[in-house]
């Protein structure tokens, strides 16, 4: 029987929700259900997503099961060898040549790097090996250019060149003249600068792989470390995956309202939700991750008045909280953290050497200061002449006029 007939005749799966299934009977249940999709994957060629989408199931789901049940079916599949002891082997990497590309095309590419081969062409040498001309040249411009750069070299001295242009093609470059510096110069992805653009993101995408992959392995370093640092990452900032860390635009859209409503500071977080009907868990957190600042304003917006009332109005810090009905020590706190300039103007006063000293021991004590300074004398005598204690002035003109 042909795969096709073995497809048509396996019957479509009747899924069910396996998350409400305890361990034992999920992976029992699952048996079951992927049971003739491995079946199916051992004795053809067929693709996962070709064996899943016949069956009714999720290609990411099949995947995943096969991995983890019957990864020896892929080292097959692959044509990799088994690994010894328990550690698995990665059937494709992330990026770069996987291992069965390299598999496949070894001995071509290694020939297209072989003088023996140099009077055949690439399409020539594809066709010999059994591969793909496109692939193979493919495979040669993103892994390999030193090769193509060597090659067209030694087939000019030796004066068997086609004479046919090679690189990229004037109208590529006039194609992609602006999406090149877009894509360099931020963090956009392929499909982004396409999609600003208006150019196809498949002809972007294999032009920057061919003639501009230094761009983006520059761009996948980034990407590692923005992975690397994760708990450092900044909102606007690129994130592991080549996205901007951030939410996403619909996210956006979808607490506008709320959001509007929620920085007039008039009403309480409950009632903008009741009003808008956003979802309370959803709201909440999106203020906490990514509106924290309008978050810390309605927060501290019972300040706003007590703050103006003193710019207008200087005194004790105290004070202004007892007539406003606020914390002392909580008022005092949050101005040291958003209005430093206030809070060091309340109890604390800046002298011409950059110190910071109490408001009340400075006019207590300058005027005494600044009369041992310009006049001299016994700082013992002027400390009796106004009534201070010579020790505590001694410590403090010692003080503040410590390096």
């Amino acid at each position: 029987m042909s795969p096709a007939e073995k497809l048509a005749a396996i019957p479509k799966t009747n899924l069910i929700d396996l998350k409400h299934l305890s361990p034992v009977d999920r992976l029992s249940a699952a048996r079951s259900i992927y049971a003739p999709a491995v079946e199916l994957y051992a004795s053809s060629q067929l693709s996962i997503r070709e064996i899943a989408e016949s069956m009714g199931l999720s290609p990411k789901a099949l995947s995943h099961y096969l991995s983890y049940h019957h990864r020896h079916l892929l080292y097959i599949r692959y044509n990799i060898e088994m690994p010894e002891g328990d550690r698995p082997i990665k059937i494709k990497s992330p990026r770069g040549q996987s291992r069965t590309t390299h598999l496949k095309y070894k001995d071509a590419i290694e020939a297209a790097g072989d003088i023996a081969y140099v009077e055949f062409n690439i399409s020539e040498i594809a066709r010999i090996f059994g591969v793909s001309p496109t692939g193979l040249s493919s495979q040669l411009r993103v892994h390999y250019p030193d090769i193509i750069t060597a090659r067209e070299a030694l087939r000019n001295r030796l004066g068997i060149a086609d004479g046919r242009h090679r690189g990229a093609k004037p109208a590529s470059k006039s194609a992609y003249k602006d999406a090149v510096p877009l894509y360099k110069d931020t963090d956009l992805t392929i499909q982004e600068v396409a999609d600003r653009l208006g150019i196809s993101r498949s002809g972007f995408g294999q032009y920057m792989r061919h003639y501009h992959h230094d761009a983006i392995e520059a761009k996948a370093r980034r990407r590692h470390e923005a992975k690397r640092v994760y708990h450092n990452r900044q909102p606007g900032n690129l994130s592991g995956n080549g996205q901007k860390y951030g939410a996403k635009t619909e996210t956006h859209q979808q607490y506008s309202e709320a959001l509007k409503l929620y920085r007039e500071g008039q009403k309480k977080l409950k009632e903008v939700i009741l009003e808008t009907g956003v979802p309370p868990a959803g709201f909440k957190h999106y203020l906490d991750q990514w509106q924290r600042e309008a978050r810390q304003s309605h927060k501290y917006g019972k300040y706003c008045n007590a703050i103006a009332s003193l710019h207008e109005r200087p005194r004790p810090v105290a004070e202004v909280a007892k007539e406003f009905g606020l914390n002392a020590d909580v008022f005092r706190e949050y101005l040291k953290k958003h209005a430093p300039d206030l809070a060091a103007g309340q109890g604390l006063v800046r002298l011409n050497n950059g110190k910071l000293v109490k408001k009340t021991a400075w006019e207590k004590y300058s005027p005494a200061i600044e009369e041992y300074r310009k006049a001299g004398g016994s700082l013992r005598s002027i400390a009796s002449k106004y009534g201070i204690t010579y020790n505590s002035l001694f410590s403090f003109l010692k003080r503040i006029d410590a390096n």
